[in-house]
């Protein structure tokens, strides 16, 4: 059997939790701007590149305050509302991608997933993704984030991932290969 199922339909999920409020209530950080943008980039190359375009779906994943905000940020753009669903049950990461394996592990052909987050959480994406996702597609789309480094440590803390065997597993892998290759190729 091969390593991946085959794919049937998209499922992109929009990470939009976040911290901070806007003065206005009514605003997206731009940081959260960037993500939206991501996600529309990323649904452009799907509608345009893919045959099972029709089969996709946009899961926004939000604070309960935020998540009419995000949608309303999608639907100015052009986003067709019965594409989108939203989620305000996740609080983190992980959970968020608990809450997808549910959705997605009783079909025969799962969705090809992706994650649409800031660039600095994709080590919270490796961790989950190494261990629970091995039979799946995800790929990982980071947004650029401009905040402050204390912004983003805060919130990184907030993020904590697990990281499980297969983690370090795959970083010794690494590290060894990094090893060996500098042995046969060393700088001169």
């Amino acid at each position: 059997m091969s390593e991946h199922r085959f794919t049937e339909g998209n499922l992109v999920i929009l990470y939009a939790i976040y911290l901070e409020r806007s003065a206005d209530g009514r605003s997206l950080p731009d940081y959260m701007l960037e993500r939206v943008k991501v996600c529309l980039d990323m649904l452009r190359i799907i509608t345009r590149s893919k045959p099972d375009k029709h089969k996709t779906t946009i899961v926004v994943v939000a604070n309960p305050e935020s998540v009419g905000v995000v949608k309303e940020a999608l639907l100015k753009e052009g986003v067709d509302e019965k594409i989108i669903a939203i989620d305000s049950s996740p609080k983190n990461i992980a959970q968020t991608f608990d809450r997808v394996l549910d959705m997605i592990k009783s079909r025969i052909n799962p969705p090809h997933i992706y994650f649409v987050g800031s660039v600095w959480q994709r080590d919270i994406y490796d961790s989950i993704v190494v261990s629970k996702f091995k039979e799946y597609r995800v790929q990982f789309e980071g947004a650029l984030d401009h905040r402050p480094v204390q912004e983003v440590e805060q919130e990184r803390a907030f993020e904590a991932p697990r990281k499980n065997s297969e983690y370090y597993k795959k970083k010794a892998k690494d590290k060894a290969i990094n090893m060996l290759l500098n042995h046969i190729f060393p700088e001169k």
